[in-house]
């Protein structure tokens, strides 16, 4: 199985946070490859910029390696796929989205327009 997951996921898997769904833990740990869109990692890095912290943007980074996650790119493929997205939604959550679409894996959002839109959301 393969899943997708957002920026939230990510983060809070990476930190170990409480807010990371009992559920989507249990995906991600079963999933046979995790697959990071490009931009949910750049929403990271501004996240972490805005508040200071830009300097541990590396240990997400070294993170993703060790675990083997894929960094999906944002291609003619995923720029396609989100042709197919609402025009109003947020123009990141279209990227992942059309990744999750592209790949037709679940998606790992917290994110209720996320869910409302793709069907193979976990939370």
């Amino acid at each position: 199985m393969e899943i997708i997951l957002d920026s939230h996921t990510l983060f809070w898997l990476l930190t170990d946070s409480p807010k990371l769904s009992k559920l989507a833990k249990r995906y991600i740990e079963k999933a046979e490859k995790v697959i990071l869109p490009s931009i949910a990692l750049m929403e990271i890095l501004y996240l972490l910029e805005k508040n200071n912290l830009s300097f541990r943007f590396i240990e997400v980074l070294n993170e993703t390696r060790i675990r083997g996650y894929l960094v999906y790119p944002l291609d003619l493929e995923v720029i396609t796929q989100s042709l197919f997205v609402l025009p109003s939604v947020e123009m990141h959550d279209r990227i992942i989205i059309a990744t999750a679409k592209l790949f037709d894996a679940y998606l790992i959002s917290k994110d209720k327009e996320i869910r409302k839109i793709y069907p193979k959301t976990i939370w």
